[in-house]
């Protein structure tokens, strides 16, 4: 068993002596590219095998990040203060993180209750009948980190309702309290939603709603293929803007593709040393210098022209880039947020 895993994690990952060797030559511009050209492609990895193993590290990476990080300033959690008791008695404040979605159920319970209340007889709504209840209830808020006090209070908040903004149309505004007593089907009812459009738009909405952290994790994953399609289209425009040298396309796309696995392997070395407590955020800037260098260092060596016309072509492709890249981000968001 020990052999076979093995030998499937090295067909797969290629991760051996020929691996680590070029991730390091990945840092010099236009290097592997060069050798590869030369006939030396035994050398290295295959480009996509290599850009699948370091691009996999990365996002997996990536996303361990984000589960450690405080998601607070993210608007996923809301912070509450609850009441903890200790082990002789006494009760101290504490502060307790808990889901949007999480919170909103909590306070429709807690309208539903108030409801149910104001239903019953009058004869049953005492003075010490609501006094009971009152307490019940403000015991189990503290403990489930509510910051309503109990049942006579207002359940006023910044999450009572939900605004979806449907093009060509009203804003359409959604309470809390219906997002988690509803499935998303009944809500389409209940407020009058008719085009297909905005139906898909509020069943998404809701999903993000009850699952936040979902949409985030498909929208990391999605970042290999809109790499890919920005390579594959980049690709296509050196060949334009060295027209005259007639290379293949795929001379482009290998140049590119060992670029782009240099770059996330960049990246990947800034969130493991972020994670260690190396460096900080600002670390991604210096990447981003990095690659913004690098690109003009690699462009020269590779397709060997003087200064000026590289200069040139190099400012050139970095303003198309920039813009395929928004392109392409805004594309690959809304159909994630379509169909994850």
């Amino acid at each position: 068993m020990r052999t076979m895993l093995f030998k499937l994690w090295n067909t797969t990952f290629h991760l051996e002596g020929k691996f680590l060797r070029t991730c390091w030559q990945l840092f010099i511009p236009a290097k592997i590219s060069l050798e590869f050209f030369k006939g030396k492609q035994g050398r290295y990895p295959h480009p996509l095998r290599m850009f699948a193993v370091v691009m996999f590290l990365f996002l997996f990476t990536f996303n361990h990040l984000l589960k450690g990080r405080d998601t607070e300033n993210s608007g996923q959690l809301l912070t509450m203060t609850t009441r903890v008791n200790t082990e002789n008695g006494d009760s101290i404040v504490a502060e307790k993180e808990i889901p949007l979605y999480e919170a909103a159920r909590n306070r429709a319970l807690l309208e539903d209750l108030r409801q149910d209340f104001e239903n019953m007889p009058l004869s049953w709504q005492t003075a010490e009948s609501r006094k009971v209840v009152d307490s019940l209830l403000y015991k189990n808020n503290l403990r489930h980190g509510i910051d309503d006090p109990g049942l006579l209070d207002s359940l006023g908040t910044d999450i009572d309702s939900t605004t979806i903004n449907i093009f060509g149309a009203e804003p359409l505004k959604i309470a809390a309290a219906d997002m988690v007593r509803y499935d998303a089907d009944e809500i389409i009812r209940r407020y009058g939603v008719t085009n297909w459009a905005p139906k898909l738009l509020v069943r998404q909405t809701i999903k993000s709603f009850k699952n936040p952290e979902g949409l985030v994790h498909a929208y990391i994953g999605s970042l290999t293929w809109a790499i890919l399609a920005l390579v594959a289209l980049m690709s296509g425009f050196l060949g334009l803007l060295y027209w005259r040298q007639r290379r293949y396309y795929v001379e482009h796309f290998i140049f590119l593709l060992h670029f782009h696995t240099g770059l996330m392997l960049a990246a990947l070395l800034a969130i493991i040393g972020i994670m260690l407590d190396v460096w900080g955020g600002p670390i991604f800037g210096v990447v981003f210098l990095w690659a913004t260098i690098a690109m003009y260092i690699a462009m020269r060596r590779y397709y060997q022209q003087n200064a000026w016309k590289t200069a040139l072509k190099w400012l050139i492709y970095g303003f198309v880039y920039y813009i395929s890249f928004a392109v392409l981000f805004i594309i690959g968001a809304v159909l994630v947020f379509a169909i994850y």
